[in-house]
């Protein structure tokens, strides 16, 4: 199932997903299309996540579960460890709490002041896992920060992509429609305008098989509109008809090498295809 579904069961979001997959908490069958990963999760992915989320609100942390799902041996080690620190947290925020409710927050007239009268309760604290071992945030001389605007550039890109292959898919299939409608007004055969539909359709579906079929037939139909402008310089045809060939011939090529070749069309029809 796609992402879309696994979110709809779940109730996490996409964000969520992405980066519990990231930190290695499952792992989903991924194929690769034209540089694009494509996840697809099964049933037991989702009761991964499931457990995960559980965990998580439980206060677990990402290495705790990582190593419980790694090392089921070590899960009694894990809890212990878990449970030591859970009471050692409970008892100094209850002490914070119980000074807190004994301090004039009203009175304070900066953060050192603020520090002070916590003084005592945090010297016997440590500090947290982040801030002994920070993660700047640094890959290859790229902050965390740069990183984010990264991936969501590269989401954009994506999504223009896809938009451009979608617009393109749907003019190429309304295109074909309209010229079936316009071959039927002038032959009434209804048997080629219902498989030109039906075709269409299927092209903007995603359908993979159509999408070759066309190509070929817009490669038959430049080369007849190309033979047909030919004859025509050679015979007396009305000039509409031969613009009109010129414009079919030229449609023609374009459509079928799109089809071959354009990447927007490729991802288009892929997602359509796998979701």
């Amino acid at each position: 199932m796609k992402i879309k579904e696994v979110c709809s069961r779940t109730g996490l979001t996409e964000r969520t997903v992405r980066f519990y997959v990231e930190e290695g908490l499952l792992h989903p069958q991924t194929t690769v299309m034209n540089g694009r990963e494509y996840r697809d999760y099964a049933e037991q992915d989702l009761e991964r996540l499931e457990t995960v989320a559980e965990l998580r609100k439980l206060f677990f942390t990402i290495d705790e579960i990582r190593t419980m799902l790694s090392h089921p041996d070590r899960i009694e080690a894990v809890v212990a460890e878990y449970r030591v620190k859970l009471e050692s947290d409970t008892e100094a925020k209850s002490a914070i709490l119980k000074r807190l409710d004994g301090i004039s927050v009203s009175q304070l007239a900066d953060i050192a002041m603020l520090a002070a009268n916590l003084r005592d309760l945090s010297e016997n604290l440590r500090l947290p896992a982040r801030d002994i071992e920070p993660d700047f945030g640094r890959l290859d001389g790229i902050s965390k920060e740069e990183r984010e605007t990264e991936y969501q550039q590269y989401l954009l890109r994506q999504e223009r992509q896809f938009t451009r292959g979608k617009v393109t898919v749907i003019a190429i299939g309304s295109i074909n429609i309209l010229l079936s409608l316009f071959t039927f007004i002038n032959t009434f055969r209804i048997f080629p305008l219902i498989i030109s539909i039906v075709l269409s359709i299927a092209l903007i579906m995603g359908v993979v098989w159509v999408r070759y079929l066309f190509a070929a037939i817009l490669g038959l139909q430049a080369l007849s509109a190309f033979v047909l402008l030919f004859r025509s310089l050679a015979e007396a045809i009305p000039d509409w008809l031969s613009l009109i060939l010129l414009i079919q011939c030229v449609y023609s090529c374009w459509a079928c090498i799109t089809l071959f070749r354009s990447q927007a069309v490729k991802e288009f029809l892929y997602a359509q295809k796998n979701g």
